[in-house]
């Protein structure tokens, strides 16, 4: 399971590329789609990795913001909690994503000390403490519930079967 997944166009590659060697030199494992191995299904491996990921790094560009792939990504990283946004163009976001706090890397190079990248580990370790593990669901009180069809089903049959023994 890797720490951070980082979402990016395919044209912000290289951005990507620089963003990961930076995270993984603070000591987090990442996972961006680089690593799909040959003759691996790429939506299967991509939907696994954003499944299990403790955090996902979207990075949102003049190309990404029309990207289903980039805003599906960035749908599911937000329903888990742990989605953590960065501008690296001046873009104005889908809809659904401008109501989140976004990190600035718009004039970011690949350097370690660009002012933009502590609020980005502040986040990434925010939405990593805060992932909360799967919680089996649980039966409700007094165990398994019965549907309404079931129910009338059986008193339908006890008072056909009431009916029979008195009449009968």
């Amino acid at each position: 399971m890797a720490d951070i997944f980082i979402s990016y166009a395919s044209e912000d590659r290289e951005k990507a590329r620089k963003l990961a060697s930076v995270l993984a030199a603070r000591g987090w494992s990442v996972w961006w789609d680089r690593k799909i191995i040959a003759g691996q299904s790429f939506d299967q491996v991509i939907e696994r990795e954003l499944e299990i990921a403790k955090s996902v790094v979207v990075l949102w560009s003049k190309n990404s913001i029309s990207s289903e792939w980039v805003k599906n990504e960035a749908a599911v990283a937000a329903e888990k909690g742990v989605l953590v946004p960065a501008l690296v163009d001046r873009v104005k976001l889908p809809l659904e994503f401008r109501r989140k706090q976004t990190v600035d890397l718009v004039d970011w190079e690949g350097n370690s000390s660009h002012s933009g990248l502590p609020p980005l580990y502040e986040g990434i370790s925010s939405a990593m403490a805060g992932m909360a593990p799967p919680q089996p669901i649980a039966e409700p009180p007094g165990g398994p519930r019965w549907n309404r069809r079931w129910s009338l089903t059986i008193a339908g049959v006890m008072a056909v079967g009431l009916d029979c023994w008195f009449t009968g």
